[in-house]
């Protein structure tokens, strides 16, 4: 089963269900009770991926899927109620060969959710194509663009695309010496919409080096951010935050800052690795944008470990940048945890270990300045399956709350922490049902209001849906 909380509407709560291939919509009212269950009979048996994009009486599902050797993107318009409201509309086309990867396009949205960005990345004897287009919030198409570019997979990594509520899009590139070594340099690519140029913004890392840049679109002070830790030396651990700010109109000049983690908050942490090391597991994975144009980062010490057929246990870190979405996409966003894996679906002669750690929250300032740093400790680990790991981040204004698995005389309970914007960390009073067997998975819960959040569990081998008001 794969399911995705799309959101609140009218009151009710819609949640997509993909069950054996077979697609619908389930319509719960306030009190979580079932009130209908929508087949969408449009969509492939075989679809290759599934994202929606929801608005307050309505919501698009944009869906792909191959027949042949073409892959088609469609996208339908789906009512209150989950049921389709018009035809199909085909966004684009794509011919692919026999052995090519035919999960092909990817869909990302502005914050006010008035431009839809469609995409798809094409590599070939070293060249990679990126194709996007560009609809308004009918699904009109407003603008469209085709990039041609220089590609060696060795010593370049490409980021995902983020669309800004104006309709420029960005991206950001990253080069190293070779594939073993971190980003020693690394550009900022921008086209604004109608526009036929792309503008490139290189940053000086000031001979420091970077892995695994994230961006986040501020449409609020007109910036595009980019964050990442930077370390030292070529192949060394990581020392600090790299922070860039651009502006969006091209008038300011690009601002650069490092901000180095103190000793302090490196002995706070709760991990297994040597002092020098505790950074270096660290993967970004929430921004939340301030009005005075500074922001909050959350990072969460996450890692795993394979348990080959000789039983012997092998380090593999996994510095993707995953981190969540909620309803309001002050976070950035990963379709991953929207999903539910379900148990079995690793190689059998191959377990997985999941750890995921110490939560480290950063506020910078306006000048890119460091202004504090905290730590919620935790301690998750899991073997084979990570659904009921990590975190949910529910935004109330006023505070974050991080809620998370947390066992109390093996009783899981849901521990409840909130950070104001001063950076005081806080402890809530647990969140637990009076009944034995629940077992929540709030890392796949998502916000749907301004203090409700929907969170998954799993009952006597069924999986359900609870409501949380804050």
């Amino acid at each position: 089963m794969f399911f995705e909380v799309i959101g609140k509407f009218n009151g009710n709560f819609l949640i997509y269900k993909n069950i054996t291939r077979k697609h619908s919509i389930t319509k719960y009212d306030a009190n979580m009770k079932i009130v209908s269950q929508t087949d969408l009979e449009f969509v492939p048996d075989r679809t290759i991926n599934v994202d929606f994009v929801a608005y307050p009486d309505y919501l698009f599902i944009i869906y792909q899927y191959q027949k042949s050797g073409i892959v088609y993107c469609d996208a339908a318009k789906i009512d209150q109620d989950g049921n389709k409201v018009g035809e199909p509309k085909q966004l684009d086309t794509t011919k692919i060969g026999f052995f090519a990867d035919n999960k092909i396009y990817s869909t990302t949205f502005s914050e006010d959710k008035q431009k839809i960005l469609l995409y798809k990345r094409h590599i070939k004897n070293d060249n990679i194509t990126i194709a996007t287009k560009l609809f308004d919030n009918s699904l009109n198409q407003i603008d469209s663009s085709r990039q041609y570019l220089r590609y060696d997979e060795r010593r370049e990594a490409y980021s995902e695309l983020s669309v800004a509520n104006n309709g420029s899009f960005l991206f950001a590139k990253e080069t190293r010496k070779s594939s073993w070594d971190n980003a020693s340099s690394l550009d900022v690519v921008v086209k604004k919409q109608q526009s036929e140029d792309f503008v490139y913004h290189n940053i000086s890392l000031e001979k420091k080096f970077v892995e695994e840049v994230s961006i986040k679109i501020d449409n609020l002070n007109k910036n595009f951010l980019v964050n990442s830790f930077y370390y030292g030396t070529r192949r060394g651990s990581v020392e600090g935050l790299f922070t860039a700010r651009i502006d969006m109109e091209g008038q300011r000049p690009v601002k650069a800052a490092f901000n180095k983690f103190s000793d302090s908050l490196r002995i706070r942490i709760n991990s297994s690795e040597q002092y020098k090391f505790v950074f270096d597991n660290l993967s970004p994975r929430n921004i939340i944008i301030k009005k005075n144009g500074g922001f909050i980062i959350v990072a969460e010490d996450f890692y795993t470990e394979t348990l080959n057929a000789n039983n012997a246990w092998n380090r593999n870190y996994w510095n993707n940048m995953l981190p969540y979405s909620n309803y309001n996409d002050y976070f950035l966003s990963n379709p991953y945890y929207y999903g539910y894996r379900p148990w079995g679906s690793f190689n059998r002669d191959i377990s997985t270990r999941f750890y995921y750690d110490d939560i480290v929250i950063a506020s910078i300032d306006s000048s890119l300045n460091l202004v504090w740093n905290d730590i919620i400790h935790k301690k998750q680990y899991d073997v084979d399956n990570d659904n009921f790991l990590s975190y949910s981040l529910m935004n109330v204004g006023g505070e974050l709350h991080f809620l998370f698995i947390d066992k109390d005389k093996q009783k899981e309970i849901i521990s409840n922490h909130s950070v104001s914007p001063s950076g005081e960390i806080k402890r809530y009073p647990t969140l637990k049902s009076n009944e034995r067997g629940f077992t929540f998975m709030p890392k796949l819960g998502k916000q749907v209001g301004a203090r409700q959040m929907i969170i998954p569990y799993i009952y006597l081998n069924r999986i359900g849906f609870a409501k949380v008001d804050f």
